[in-house]
């Protein structure tokens, strides 16, 4: 696997568990009637954050997929080119 989308993979686990950590810290505390509102845009914002991250979690995976499927049409690719080569040399 490409090292870089190796790195955005583990990276991407990193931004979840951090998300995880603010959800269970922070949204989960009592609010004042007067911030009521302003804390239900906050919780929105939140979770509309953590879908973002699942969308980029996803279409990582998904890169991460077709990338192992390129390899295997190289690998392919290249054990024909081989016999190719075998048989012009016999």
């Amino acid at each position: 696997m490409n090292k870089n989308l190796q790195k955005a993979l583990f990276d991407i686990e990193k931004v979840i568990a951090i998300m995880d950590a603010i959800e269970a810290a922070y949204l989960t505390i009592e609010v004042v009637p007067e911030e009521l509102e302003r804390a239900n845009k906050a919780v929105n914002a939140f979770y509309a954050l953590t879908d973002l991250v699942e969308e980029v979690q996803n279409d990582l995976e998904n890169l991460a997929g077709d990338e192992s499927v390129i390899d295997a049409i190289y690998a392919a690719n290249d054990v024909k080119r081989r016999k190719r080569s075998l048989k012009i040399e016999e």
